[in-house]
């Protein structure tokens, strides 16, 4: 029985259950403990110790900390999100994990009108901030999409360099920083195109060519509607975070990192094993990050996940 599930059944018999000095007090009606369920209570008591004092965390954590999967009692994953500061697309991934296992991300500065940040080093500092303020030391469980890797990483080095121990650092899908480039960008952009007008059926391809026909003769105060309909903030937050991607030189980290690699070769995500000091690449080569992390196959990508989770004993 999950802890989660524990507790729920506590509750059901009016079982009330809480944290005081560090240990764990109960109030119970009468007769709503029987002998088993005592015997399961106290053989299970550090875990749903463990499980409220994770639930106060949550509760007192700073504004910018998202539970993205809240429940459980293990040591939390903190996921940084890619370059538009969204976390919730992570919900599903969550999902799919240990249901012990918490799932938390950090929001940047700037999605609520602020000023964003301009660096990577600025970026992770702040993060790191966020997370120590809900948890104060390590061991570290850190993981990180898309541009969010690279932020990840320079948040794995700072933790480290502040004598923390990250006992696990995770890119996934997260393209190596030189990918960010324009001209890169601009390849894969014509790469996609050719993709799309070579695969698929006669049919699907003239869709798709329709499609971009219809876009590029639309009328431009039409396209210029379409752009303003996305959230400026969120728009300035996801220029600033290329851009301080771009202008980021990672350095040599002496960890260990595991690299998920997926159909998305213009990621060089390999490019970061020459800097780790030890590294294993997960390979997920017959679908692209998106369909992962979106679609009926992130289970593919939260076993991948899982896997890594299970054999670190936190």
């Amino acid at each position: 029985m999950e802890t989660a599930t524990l507790l729920a059944e506590l509750t059901g018999r009016d079982v009330r259950l809480w944290v005081e000095d560090d240990r764990l007090k109960c109030s119970a009606p009468a007769g709503a403990l029987d002998a088993e369920m005592r015997t399961l209570l106290a053989a299970r008591k550090d875990e749903v110790l463990a499980y409220l004092k994770r639930a106060q965390s949550l509760a007192q954590a700073p504004a910018n900390i998202v539970p993205i999967q809240p429940e459980g009692s293990r040591a939390p994953l903190f996921v940084l999100s890619g370059h538009g500061g969204d976390v919730y697309y992570l919900l599903s991934l969550a999902r799919n994990l240990d249901a012990d296992r918490p799932v938390l991300s950090v929001q940047p500065p700037g999605l609520d009108g602020g000023e964003p940040l301009t660096t990577v080093e600025a970026l992770a500092r702040y993060e790191i901030a966020q997370i120590r303020q809900f948890q104060p030391s390590g061991p570290y469980l850190i993981a990180g999409h898309c541009a969010g890797g690279t932020i990840a990483f320079e948040a794995a080095q700072q933790l480290i360099a502040q004598g923390e121990q990250v006992a696990m650092l995770v890119l996934i899908g997260s393209p190596y920083p030189t990918s960010f480039s324009a001209m890169r960008q601009r390849m894969f952009r014509i790469s996609s195109h050719l993709k799309a007008l070579m695969s698929g059926s006669l049919g699907d391809r003239q869709k798709y060519i329709l499609s971009k026909l219809q876009n590029r003769l639309q009328p431009a105060e039409m396209r210029a509607g379409a752009t303003a309909a996305i959230p400026e903030a969120r728009q300035r937050v996801e220029n600033a975070t290329l851009a301080a991607v771009r202008d980021y030189t990672p350095k040599k980290y002496p960890g260990h990192i595991d690299l998920i690699i997926t159909s998305d070769k213009w990621h060089q995500s390999h490019r970061w094993a020459a800097l780790a000091g030890t590294a294993h690449q997960h390979m997920i080569e017959d679908h692209a990050i998106n369909e992962l992390l979106l679609g009926p196959n992130v289970t593919l990508l939260a076993a991948t996940l899982q896997r890594r989770l299970s054999v670190i004993p936190l």
